[in-house]
Parts: C-alpha cells; structure tokens; sequence
C-alpha cells in the first residue's frame, strides 16, 4: 500500500515535469485534467504518513491512538503515560489493552510496579508473555 503511493506520488511528479519540459520545448502548456486521475480521486494515507502529516487525533479509533503514541515513543510506553496523554478513565485503557492484547497487536507487561504496553515485537529480550509463545 505505501509503495503504491510512493509510485502514484512519484509518477505524477515525473510526468509533470516531462510535462513542463515538454511545453518549454514547443511553447504551449499542456492540457492536464486532476480530476480524471483515479490515484487522486481515492487517495488515502498510509499509517505511518497518518503519523508524519499529522491526521487530527479526534478521528482516529482509540486503539489507533495507542498505536500512534507507540509509534512515536519507539514501540514501548508506560500505562500512566498513555492515561496522561489521552485522559481516559482507567477502566477505558484497560477494556482498549484488553481488546488490542487479544488482536495480537501488543504486549501489556508488568515491569516492577509498572505496566508497560509494547508493540508486538518490541518487548524486553528475555520476555516471555504468559502463553510461552
């Protein structure tokens, strides 16, 4: 999905240049139409481009929001410093914890007095989740 943008992205802006270089050479500019184009038409973004171009945090679903914070802080994140960052009550965090830990898409794990939340595959070496996996 990110490698098509990628080439849809990179394909217009080569043949717009082609484009205006090819209206230099002959002195008229080209007759390009937007709005026919089907990239443009349905164009979304990628996760990771959600990240980077700033999509509005209200949009997003709450495990999406989780995900993000663990994009952002490197794949792990303390439990308190998620309830810090999205204000939602305890027993909310723990129900969205639940429902990811049972998708397979994180790992919520105790370290001393802590709960870590991490992305599946950014554990600590040495963990091993409760399932032996």
């Amino acid at each position: 999905m990110v490698f098509d943008a990628l080439r849809t992205r990179l394909s217009s802006l080569w043949r717009s240049s082609t484009d205006e270089s090819a209206a230099d050479e002959s002195g008229t500019t080209p007759d390009t139409d937007t709005d026919s184009s089907p990239a443009a038409d349905d164009e979304t973004l990628s996760y990771a481009e959600q990240i980077e171009y700033g999509v509005d945090e209200h949009d997003l679903p709450d495990e999406d929001k989780i995900l993000r914070l663990l994009v952002k802080r490197g794949g792990r994140v303390d439990q308190s410093t998620i309830l810090d960052e999205t204000d939602w009550s305890q027993e909310h965090l723990e129900a969205v914890i639940d429902r990811m830990e049972a998708d397979d898409q994180i790992s919520a794990i105790t370290v001393g007095r802590k709960r870590v939340i991490c992305r599946r595959g950014f554990e600590p070496k040495g963990y091993r989740s409760h399932l032996n996996e």
